[in-house]
């Protein structure tokens, strides 16, 4: 599925929330009112929201990509794609663009967590060459443990 990359506009954040609607990320992290409404802003502010558009200018999938997240490397700290386009390759194709953008640097490693509910998420990041690090339980929300993965940056060889 082929999408347009641009960076998330301040006036487009209510069109950005419904990327996560129906969702189990929505539900377990965001059914409060103001608080996606609150992340995207501010990833907004900082530059590292990006979102996928469609051929029509309709936004299908969101990442915040920061480049020091975590312990100053590269982190995919959120990713959603708009629940009519799931399983059409957004996720994967933002994904493969977080590891371009991250060969670019010189950066050893760089991570990404899900919930351990998300499933297919973790098969997704396994399938990209990220590696389960460890369970980290009630990192952010109580009962909600969170996978950590790796992924080694390589100049040898595999590009996605």
């Amino acid at each position: 599925m082929n999408f347009t990359l641009v960076r998330g506009e301040a006036a487009r954040v209510s069109e950005y929330c419904e990327i996560f609607l129906d969702s189990k990320l929505y539900d377990a992290y965001f059914s409060e009112p103001g608080v996606l409404e609150g992340w995207l802003t501010r990833a907004i502010g900082e530059g590292t929201l990006y979102i996928a558009m469609s051929s029509q200018g309709e936004p299908i999938g969101a990442m915040i990509m920061e480049m020091t997240g975590m312990c100053g490397l590269p982190y995919l700290h959120l990713l959603g794609v708009k629940k009519k386009w799931r399983g059409m390759g957004i996720g994967t194709g933002l994904i493969k663009i977080f590891i371009g953008v991250v060969e670019a640097t010189d950066a050893p490693n760089m991570f990404i967590m899900t919930s351990h509910f998300n499933v297919r998420a973790k098969r997704l990041y396994q399938s990209m060459g990220f590696v389960p690090q460890c369970l980290l339980k009630d990192v952010t929300h109580k009962g909600v443990s969170e996978w950590l993965f790796m992924r080694p940056s390589s100049t040898r060889g595999e590009h996605w």
